[in-house]
């Protein structure tokens, strides 16, 4: 025996073991393991331990009791449908000498006569019902607050006690229990209609989501509750009716041949292999170049003029892939590339981030003072803008840092300076000033890999995905939510304005998620259903 750590012996009688297969009404769906689990958690947390025990037989469950008496400090019991009739379990009870909690999943007042009569209850120091997997958990805090803590250190559970009788605290939280317990089982009969629901649709070809129709459930409600409620009933109905939406989709993606995203996923190139051209946008030194050559290192690199020129490449086929920088972390997204992305119909095949280390690069013999106006990509102006406000120069647009390097190298200007990577002025035979220009310390580029046709590798965890969202109120909301309710974990969001047509906007969003995962693809399905548009735009690993 324990001392230290009493030990409480759960024990569940015939038929628990078919916990989760039972009618959910009654039982719920929930499975004996997680009764258990859940029953552990809540034993280590009141600094007892727990024990388990469960037969469909009632010469075992007596044995079982009687065993107790040689460890346990406490039985919790839900002996089914013995409960009703063994007086030998009564018996045990009786001459085992220890404290019993009695538990029931359902309500056994409010079921068949039958279930209404407890033989066992009279030797039981409680009986806890109807609040679901919640019993167990009621059950064994009563148990030991009342019956095994309190010998153990009396004073604290005096004290506590006073307290909940004081405040009540106790009481209304056990009737939330209860009302819990009640809303799970209403809930599991609504997802039972709605499984049903979804077969018909199936049959009929008629779509999950109608919005004139959860627009009068979500107003009834309203009118129910009353004006103070409403609006909270409002959003309790909506997320209610997005879970249940959710459920269907679950039922009908494997049968939806129609599905014209899923048929795109499901043909895309698993693999690289092809890959033997790298087109990127700068010179060599750029950092452009040192995003392809970290992820291609044995590929034919082809420099480009632009971002837009690297793209042509690839559709001119006359490279397989474009490495293009998309944001950073000093001046975020490089806007022009996701219209570029748009425009050609590429999609993203993999991606990387590289450490941007910008120098001053200027013509030998230069000094500070003489510098008047400084060149660079606009990312790199951006992310050195304020050593360039703090001296007055005039920014120049260069099509990249590498460029803006070579710009300076043939106009010998001692009045103009680039701003570009160490390697670029050094490959164009110019000086480096000893001076911190990025606007903070730890600068890094995120580049990605584009291609016109669809790849998703196997190692692939991070999904790109373009959305135009219907224009009603809580729209970006709905579409979020339904990332959070499959667990998914949003990593990057932005939006920008939709092209003649003013008000509207496009939205980029990330997330993680394995290659061909099964939640994403039910997210994909539900959005591609719901919204205007939904294009994935990349499944692809994000390497380090």
């Amino acid at each position: 025996m324990n001392a230290e750590k009493p030990v409480i012996l759960l024990i569940n009688g015939p038929n628990l073991n078919m916990l989760g297969k039972r009618s959910r009404a009654h039982y719920g769906s929930f499975t004996l393991e997680q009764v258990q689990s859940a029953f552990k958690t809540k034993a280590d947390a009141l600094g007892v331990e727990a024990r388990f025990f469960q037969s469909n037989d009632e010469g075992r469950i007596v044995t079982a009791i009687q065993d107790a008496m040689g460890y346990a400090q406490g039985i919790v019991i839900n002996a089914g449908a013995h409960t009703h009739y063994s007086y030998a379990i009564l018996d045990a009870i009786e001459l085992c000498g220890l404290p019993v909690m009695e538990v029931h999943i359902s309500n056994i007042h409010r079921r068949e006569a039958f279930r209404n009569i407890s033989v066992i209850q009279p030797a039981c120091v409680g009986q806890i019902y109807g609040l679901g997997l919640d019993s167990y958990l009621v059950g064994l805090e009563k148990l030991c607050r009342e019956h095994i803590l309190n010998k153990n250190d009396a004073s604290n559970d005096k004290d506590m006690t006073e307290t909940l009788r004081t405040s009540g605290l106790g009481e209304l939280r056990d009737q939330i229990t209860s009302v819990d317990a009640e809303l799970m089982q209403i809930f599991n009969r609504r997802m039972d209609l709605a499984e049903q629901i979804a077969h018909l649709k199936i049959a009929s070809r008629s779509a999950v989501y109608d919005a004139g129709r959860e627009a009068e459930v979500s107003e009834l409600a309203m009118q129910r509750a009353g004006k103070e409620m409403a609006t909270r009933v409002d959003s309790m109905m909506k997320t209610m009716m997005r879970i249940s939406r959710e459920r269907q989709y679950d039922i009908l993606m494997n049968s939806d041949t129609q599905w014209a995203l899923g048929r795109a996923l499901a043909k895309a190139e698993r693999n690289l292999d092809f890959v033997e051209k790298v087109a990127y946008a700068g010179t060599v030194g750029s950092y452009s170049e040192q995003a392809a050559s970290k992820l291609f290192p044995d590929k034919t690199l082809m420099p480009a003029l632009s971002f837009s020129a690297a793209c042509d490449m690839l559709v001119r086929k006359e490279a397989h892939v474009a490495v293009l920088p998309v944001e950073n972390t000093i001046a975020g997204t490089v806007d022009n590339v996701y219209e570029l992305l748009q425009k050609h119909h590429l999609y993203i095949v993999s991606a990387t981030s590289i450490a941007v280390d910008h120098k001053l690069a200027v013509v030998p013999g230069t000094q500070l003072s003489d510098i008047k106006k400084v060149t660079s990509h606009p990312q790199g102006l951006s992310q050195c803008s304020e050593l360039i406000i703090e001296k007055g120069w005039q920014a120049l647009v260069s099509e990249n840092t590498a460029f803006s390097a070579r710009e300076v190298a043939e106009s010998n200007d001692r009045a103009m300076a680039a701003i570009s990577s160490e390697e670029a002025a050094n490959d164009n035979g110019l000086e480096v000033l000893p001076i911190q220009i990025c606007n903070a310390d730890g600068n890094r580029t995120r580049f990605i890999v584009v291609c016109t046709d669809l790849v998703i590798t196997p190692d692939a965890d991070r999904i790109s995905t373009l959305m135009h969202l219907p224009h009603r109120s809580g729209a970006l909301v709905s579409a979020l939510q339904v990332f959070a309710d499959r667990g998914l974990n949003l990593s990057a969001i932005s939006s920008r304005p939709i092209p003649h047509t003013p008000g509207e906007y496009a939205f980029f969003l990330d997330f993680m998620c394995p290659s061909m995962g099964t939640e994403a693809l039910l997210a994909l399905y539900q959005l591609s259903s719901e919204m205007p548009l939904v294009k994935v735009l990349g499944w692809y690993v994000d390497k380090p």
